[in-house]
């Protein structure tokens, strides 16, 4: 019921309601072209969005360099991500929090792809003070570990579940002296003398290699897993998300 042009001498002129239209219908295209625009940038890789998740280990040890050589190739993509034990971040995956997510832990959810990313080897480690430390040969028999003041990460983290796996599959029952949901805090509470723990070879080289902590072989124990890559299986997978994992499936640690 607003009249928007007047109609003098064979001519239409805008009425002051017509003017006013016609300067939100110019926003209102210039919006519609930004946002194809946009639509555009995210198709070519030139933007986007990505929220990623990492287990603990993986989170603090691996992720910043996989995120950080990533981003120079995209300098345009916003990157957010979130380190939690492997059972949180299975959770946000099954909520759509995150987008993908790396993880050193079983998953559980058959609603989640699993892909291979790396491998990871857990190590025993102790102090230097330790007596392992000092002996000839630097292994174990398997029963001396439920002797010892053992450090484990909280429930829920994969390291600890896979570790238990393993002692399992080798009829060994232990009981964690100590709980830590820090695998700094582990390292520190190892070098202290305060017991040993389990710990994967990404956290703990550069304290072996120093000397800070042993490493000692379990004797036909090795315990090894499988670093993955998961998703939820509905997960709309766009360009950037698909070129992010075929970026993961070709990433070697150097």
């Amino acid at each position: 019921q607003i009249k928007l042009f007047d109609r003098m001498n064979r001519k239409l002129y805008l009425t002051n309601a017509g003017e006013l239209l016609y300067n939100y219908s110019k926003k209102i295209l210039l919006l519609v072209d930004e946002a194809e625009s946009s639509i555009k940038d995210i198709a070519n890789m030139k933007m986007g969005r990505l929220r990623m998740g990492a287990s603990t280990t993986i989170g603090i040890y691996l992720l910043p360099r996989i995120v950080g050589d990533f981003t120079k190739r995209y300098e345009n993509i916003n990157s957010y991500f979130t380190i939690d034990n492997t059972g949180i971040i299975e959770e946000m995956i099954l909520n759509n929090h995150i987008d993908i997510a790396l993880v050193e832990g079983l998953i559980h959810s058959k609603d989640i792809v699993v892909k291979h990313f790396l491998d990871d080897e857990l190590y025993l480690i102790c102090s230097r003070n330790h007596p392992w430390a000092r002996r000839k040969e630097l292994s174990i028999n398997p029963e001396e570990i439920t002797e010892e003041s053992l450090i484990v990460r909280e429930k829920g983290s994969g390291t600890r579940e896979v570790f238990e796996k393993a002692l399992a599959k080798n009829h060994l029952s232990y009981q964690p002296q100590h709980v830590l949901n820090n695998t700094e805090a582990i390292k520190k509470a190892v070098e202290a003398d305060i017991g040993i723990a389990v710990i994967s070879k990404l956290a703990v080289q550069e304290e072996i290699n120093s000397g800070r902590l042993v490493k000692i072989d379990i004797k036909n124990i090795p315990i090894t897993r499988e670093l993955n890559i998961i998703y939820h299986k509905d997960k709309y997978r766009s360009p950037l998300f698909n070129t992010f994992i075929k970026y993961l499936e070709k990433y070697k640690v150097s």
